[in-house]
This record gives C-alpha cells, structure tokens and sequence, in this order.
C-alpha cells in the first residue's frame, strides 16, 4: 500500500502533524544509527521555518566528513591537523567511550546500593539482637569495617535531618521583630 504525500493546506494541521512526526522521524534515525553504526544527520524544518536536527554520532561531525566547506574535496587526502574539524569517526568513538563510561557508572551506583541495602540488613540484625528501639541505637561494634562507613554516613544524614528540623521549629516560635516593638 503506497500512501500518497501531499502538503497539508490547514496551518494547524501542519503544526500538529510535525509536531507529531519529528520525533518518530528521529527515534528512527537514532534507531539506525545505534544498530548499524550508521552516521547519521537530519534536519527537518518545522512549519514556523525552526530547525531541529539529530546527528548520530552528532550533526556537526557527519556535516564535516561528508559536506566539507567551501568546495573542498569530501575525504581530504590527509587527514585535517584542526583539532576542532572532529570527523564522524572520531565523533563515534567519542560517544562509545561516553556511553562506556556511563555503564561503567551505572554498575558502580548498582554496586553501591547493593552495598546500602546489605548494611541495612546488618543493622536491622544488630538492632534486634540488641533488643534497641532505634537502628541508631545499635552498637558500631555489631558491624564490620565494610560497613561502618555506610552506618556513619547514615548517621551523619540524620544529624543533619535533625539539626534541619530543629531550626525550622526553633525559627517558628521566635518573635519576629516587628511584632516585639508593636507589642511594647
């Protein structure tokens, strides 16, 4: 089935169409860039003549490797001694490595958590053994070195909950000066 394109007549429509193609058009374009390591650059003009573009790995660098300035060969025989003239090659490899990084970050925060939760579960075994009412009641004695610097920033946040609260209750019964010299 071969649907015919034809420019849409009513202004709103127009708007409310773009508005809602750009970005299927751009998940696609991300899509193939992602699964065929494809360099890929789209602009696409909304009705209000804006330009929103999408480049993978980014727009710039697919335009510097395939549409060089002022007329100038597409692939220099020499590769290009500016720094910032970043190719699509390079700009790819940049966004791997960011994206590696980013994995990288997301295993250590797992890592962390994991670390998190099972010093909550020693606490929570100290305080029932220690029969305590509040977990930091328990004694640091109960936990191990790997958990100490978890239980003492626990404890460090609470302090910090706490001294937060006080000020607020604190600053909510003083008089305010204004009302001292009505009341005198």
């Amino acid at each position: 089935m071969v649907k015919e394109l034809r420019r849409i007549d009513n202004e709103e429509r127009r708007r409310s169409c773009f508005r809602k193609r750009r970005p299927t058009l751009f998940t696609m374009a991300r899509d193939i860039s992602e699964e065929f390591g494809a360099h890929v650059a789209v602009v696409a003009f909304s009705p209000t003549g804006e330009a929103h573009a999408f480049g993978g790995p980014t727009v710039d660098s697919v335009l510097r490797t395939h549409l060089p300035a002022d007329g100038a060969p597409p692939h220099p025989p020499f590769p290009s001694l500016d720094a910032a003239a970043e190719t699509a090659g390079q700009a790819a490899a940049r966004v791997a490595g960011m994206r590696r990084d980013g994995e990288e970050t997301k295993a250590l925060v797992a890592k962390e958590w994991a670390r998190v939760a099972a010093t909550r579960e020693k606490v929570k075994a100290a305080q029932a053994t220690a029969q305590k009412k509040n977990w930091w009641e328990v004694d640091a004695e109960a936990l191990g070195e790997e958990e100490l610097p978890v239980f003492i920033r626990a404890l460090e946040l609470l302090k910090s909950d706490v001294k937060g609260r006080v000020d607020v209750v604190t600053s909510a019964r003083l008089p305010l000066p204004c009302r001292e010299k009505q009341q005198q």
